[in-house]
């Protein structure tokens, strides 16, 4: 039976892009589960570390127009409630240096470190990204 429950969903910079560019490789797969979840009523989140590199990597790849126009879509998504945006301070940049450090092993950027400890304090279910490396640390990747 598949579960209808609404979910706490981080989505990080990959997810964003995938999403974002329909041109991307994973663009359906992504834009069709964040499609189902809205429709069950899950939350996503993100940061503002996360809408850095997204911003970023969209005005590089496709132009500043790119970064502009989701930067509209996310600001709407965010009025109406289906995103909220997570702003570091400076205890959690202290606690999620802890977190760098501790799986440095791993690779973990320091914006991964910083997903990891929002996602864990926030009890977030799932981390919408391409990046498997948060399985190594133990967090849910979607999609599969």
């Amino acid at each position: 039976m598949t579960n209808i429950s609404p979910k706490r969903i981080f989505v990080d910079t990959s997810g964003w892009v995938e999403f974002a560019l329909k041109k991307e490789l994973h663009h359906k797969e992504v834009f069709d589960y964040m499609a189902a979840e809205t429709k069950k009523g899950s939350k996503f989140f993100t940061s503002d570390y996360v809408l850095d590199e997204t911003y970023t990597r969209l005005a590089t790849n496709q132009g500043f127009w790119m970064a502009e126009l989701f930067r509209k879509k996310l600001l709407f998504s965010e009025a109406k409630r289906d995103v909220l945006i997570l702003f570091m301070d400076e205890t959690l940049f202290e606690r999620a240096w802890k977190v760098f450090d501790k799986y440095q092993e791993h690779g973990l950027s320091f914006t991964d470190a910083t997903i990891a400890t929002l996602v864990r304090d926030l009890k977030i279910n799932e981390i919408l990204t391409l990046d498997q490396g948060f399985t190594k640390v133990g967090l849910v990747v979607k999609p599969g």
